[in-house]
Formats: structure tokens, sequence, C-alpha cells
């Protein structure tokens, strides 16, 4: 059932984002109200804060949070002047008024400012966003400050308001990248990443479901001229460091087996003096995304050719290293999930450069079975899991990969997949991306993700799933992997017993034609 709810605007206007988010929550809320501000004012101090006004121009004011007019015939409109003391905005009486004519559920705020409440009426929860994590950041301006104290990531949540500042019922949560180089991108990160998290927020509501959180962090303002001065200074320093990576470092990734001694639930390092590892042939950069076959005879992996720059398949003995041999070569392909389906083992290779998602059977490589009802989507590190009759389908999506985890359910690996009602069900670069199947470990169900939030691949996070249903997914976090001499793991796999884990890693190494091959590589992929 949907909940009935009011939308609070400036000006019938809200940003691409927000209307983006009203549309991603369609299936939620019935919008019978537009509660539209005619008054709103944001007080400027162009001395003092001239610099980030001018920052502001290039950066916060972007593709997304560009102003768009509201389709007034989607609800009722009541236009209204807010009552003023000093920076807070009250609503006048026959707002209050309206919120409970029409019997609404809740409110979400895109419009006005610092909004207080009059104790004495009758409200609906007001739902409002703030980017940042209120455990550490509270204020403004969003992203700024993480990037000056060299953080990750930013925290986004969806609040029930009250009136005391950022201290309401929080309902959703999530993590946005960092890039410590371009605050439009960290931007653009944050906004983009907001558009799901609204319909979460009202499903939580919904339930009474908040979820608890810190929100004791520094409340911050806008910054000094000095500081804008500053932040941009860093921002050049950042760029510099990554143009000279890009054209003289490159990744050096190895796989390695060792056998296990790892208890999944706790913050663990593996130790790289006790890895065999896999030699890589003379033709190939390196090796990566590797994959236990089911029954732990063969591995198979990524094999990053060094004339094409593009990856094929290999499959190589578990026994033998030496014998190895090509599964898919042509496109680019990477991440060789493996699965097996009534007693058929099968392949679920990424192909996002260049097709549709499909499966191939082991034994059949020539033949491709296209995941029905997603043809039209580009996906990532797709991993499936299959469990109480159901097929669950983990992915990313090209552009969002680093950080939003979709999921996607059928009755088989060969039926239609539709959306999970739950799904994303993961907006967070340290642990969003797919590490490598899902397990069952001593009564647990383990998802591996990739800790991407600063260098791409720099650890394994474990994560236990605590429901998993066609209505229903959650899961938190129970360890994290890491190795003491490199990067990584980026993928892990274990094989039928346990007895042993397969792993990749890497180290930046120096090389003079690191630039070229990147170029190299992405004029191929297109």
């Amino acid at each position: 059932m949907k909940l009935r709810a009011a939308l609070l605007v400036n000006n019938l206007q809200v940003a691409r984002w927000q209307l983006e988010a009203l549309e991603a929550a369609n299936d939620s809320i019935d919008i019978v109200l537009l509660l539209n501000c005619e008054n709103t004012r944001n007080k400027k101090n162009y001395v003092k804060n001239f610099f980030y006004y001018a920052l502001n121009v290039f950066t916060l004011k972007n593709s997304l949070t560009k102003r768009a007019p509201i389709n007034r015939e989607i609800a009722k409109v009541i236009n209204f002047e807010s009552i003023y003391e000093g920076a807070w905005q009250s609503f006048p009486k026959k707002i209050y008024e309206s919120l409970e004519k029409e019997n609404i559920d809740l409110v979400i705020k895109f419009g006005m400012s610092l909004l207080r409440l009059e104790e004495n009426q009758k409200i609906p929860p007001i739902l409002s966003f703030h980017h940042g994590n209120p455990s550490k950041y509270r204020g403004r301006p969003a992203g700024f400050y993480e990037i000056i104290n060299r953080e990750k990531s930013t925290g986004i949540i969806v609040q029930s308001i009250s009136n005391k500042l950022d201290a309401g019922e929080i309902y959703a949560y999530a993590e946005s990248k960092i890039v410590n180089y371009s605050y439009k991108k960290t931007a653009l990160n944050f906004y983009s990443n907001s558009v799901p998290l609204l319909n979460k927020a009202i499903v939580n509501l919904a339930n009474q479901t908040p979820i608890t959180m810190s929100v004791d962090g520094k409340n911050y303002r806008l910054p000094s001229n000095y500081k804008v001065v500053s932040f941009i200074l860093l921002l050049c320093l950042n760029a510099i460091k990554k143009v000279i990576y890009g054209l003289f470092f490159e990744k050096r990734w190895n796989i390695a087996t060792c056998k296990t001694n790892l208890n999944l639930n706790a913050s663990e390092e593996l130790l790289s003096q006790t890895f065999k590892e896999v030699p890589i042939q003379e033709k190939y950069n390196f090796y990566a995304d590797p994959f236990y076959s089911e029954d732990g005879s063969k591995v198979r992996l990524e094999a990053l050719d060094k004339r094409t720059g593009l990856g094929d398949i290999l499959e190589i003995d578990a026994k033998n290293y030496a014998n190895q041999r090509v599964l898919l070569s042509g496109e680019h392909f990477s991440y060789p999930c493996t699965f097996t389906h009534d007693g058929e083992e099968y392949l679920l290779p990424e192909v996002a450069s260049h097709s549709a998602q499909y499966i191939i059977a082991t034994n059949k490589i020539g033949e491709k079975y296209y995941l029905k009802g997603l043809e039209g989507k580009r996906i990532v590190d797709a991993t499936l899991h299959q469990e109480g009759g159901k097929a669950y389908l983990f992915f990313g999506e090209k552009i969002t990969a680093h950080t939003v985890l979709n999921l996607w359910i059928a009755d088989s690996p060969f039926s239609e997949f539709k959306i999970h009602p739950m799904s994303p069900v993961v907006i967070s670069p340290s642990v969003a991306r797919m590490g490598g199947n899902i397990i069952n470990h001593k009564g647990k169900t383990l998802r591996f993700g990739q800790n991407n939030s600063g260098e791409y691949g720099e650890s394994i996070s474990v994560m236990q799933i605590t429901a998993l249903s066609d209505k229903n997914y959650k899961e938190v976090e129970v360890g994290k992997i890491t190795i003491d001499k490199f990067s990584g793991p980026h993928s892990i796999g274990f094989n039928f017993d346990m007895s042993e884990i397969l792993i990749d890693y890497y180290s930046n190494k120096f090389s003079l034609f690191a630039g070229v091959r990147r170029i190299k590589a992405r004029l191929k992929k297109r």
C-alpha cells in the first residue's frame, strides 16, 4: 500500500537528482500535496565566503543539481510564505491544517532551509536528506571538509527532522566515494548515490525500522576564503599525483593459493610468505579475478594480454599450474564467476565492455545463454547465488559499480530476472563491488565485497547476509581481509572443502609504458 505524501519545494522547482529520487520511489508513495514555499532566501556573506561561492559555481552546481520545474498537475498545490525567526523558517497554520485534512503519512522536504516545527501541532514525519556522515560531519558544505581531512568516503542520510539540528530518526544511510582531486566528481557521486536512498527511507519508515547511528559529529560551517585557497591547492596536488601515476605506474597483479587459516569474522591479515604463486605466461601482463571450479580441480581467471590490452579467460590445472588453456578471447573478459545448476557447471564472465550478460556452460563454451530480463544492461562482476529455490544475481552497473550493488531475482538462472524490492542492497565504496562467490561457512552466509574506498581493490570486506528472501535483504560487516606486503585481496575463493584459498593481489610498479598501455586498452574497449 502506498503512503500518502506531501512534497515540500521552493518556487515549484527541484534539483534533477531529487526528481530522479521521486521517480525511484514511485511505487512507495502517492504525492497528493505540493507545498510550495515562495519566500525561501539564503543570506550570503560574500566578503567572508566569496571564494567558496565561486568554487560552488563550478562544483556543487552541476548537472544533477540543476533546477527543474516540478509538474504541478501531479497534486494539489498550496502556495505559502514561511514565517521567519532569524535563520529559521516555520509553516503558517494553513499548512498544518492541509496536512491533517489530506491524511498525509509523510512529507518529503526538498524545499525551505532550517525548519522549525510547532510542538503543539499534529505533524507527520518529514524526511530530509543530509550529505555527510552525522557521526563525523554535520553542517556544510557537503564533501568539502572530507577532502580536506583526507577521508576516503562521505556519508548520505535520510532522516526525519525535528527541532534539534540533525537529531531526527535516520531511515536510510549510504556512503559515497571521495575523489580527492575533484570536488565536482565527489559531488556528482554523492548526488547520484542519493537517488535510490529516498525509497529505502520510505520503506524503512513504513516498517518503523530506523537505523541506529551516532549523530554527534562536528558541526561545520562555510569555509573562509583562506580555507578555500588551501582546498584548491590540495586538489591540484592530488591531480598532479594522479597524472604521474597514470603515466608511469601500474598495478602488477598476481594470483596465489595458500592454506586457509581464516575465521572470516574479524580483521585478518594474510602472510605473503605462505603464498604459492601462479606463474604468468609471457604474453600476459597480469592475472586477476580467480575462481575455483566447483570441484576445486581447476582455476579460472582473467589474463590481460600485453599486446591487445584485453582480458582473456584462462583455465589452469589446480595441481599443475603450468597446464593452462584459453577459454575465452577476442573481446575483453574478466571475473569468470562459477556456479552449478542441475548438476552442470556454468561460467558467468564479465562482458560489460561489449555485450549484455550471458551464461556459458563449461563443456559448451561456444553456446551463450543471455540473462532474461537484463538484455538492456551492461553489468559488472555478476555473481549468482542459489538458495531456497531462487536465483539471486548480485551485480554492479558500469558507471556505479564501485559503489552500488544491485540485486535481481529469478526462479532459476535461466528464468526471467526481476529487480529485488530492496535493490540496490548496498551503496558504499568499501563493500559494494563483488569480490568472489557467496559461501556458506559455519552456518553463516558470507558475501565478499571489494574495498574500493581508497585505491581500487585494496582489501576485501566480509559481509554476513542475515536476511535473504524474495522480499528482504540484510547484511552486516563481520570482517576484513588484508595482505601484509601487498594491496588486496581484490577477489577471494575457497576450494570445495575450505582447506585452501585463492586470491589476487597487487603492488604498484614503475613503467615508462604504463600510460601507453592504459590508452591502448581504453581504445580497444571502445
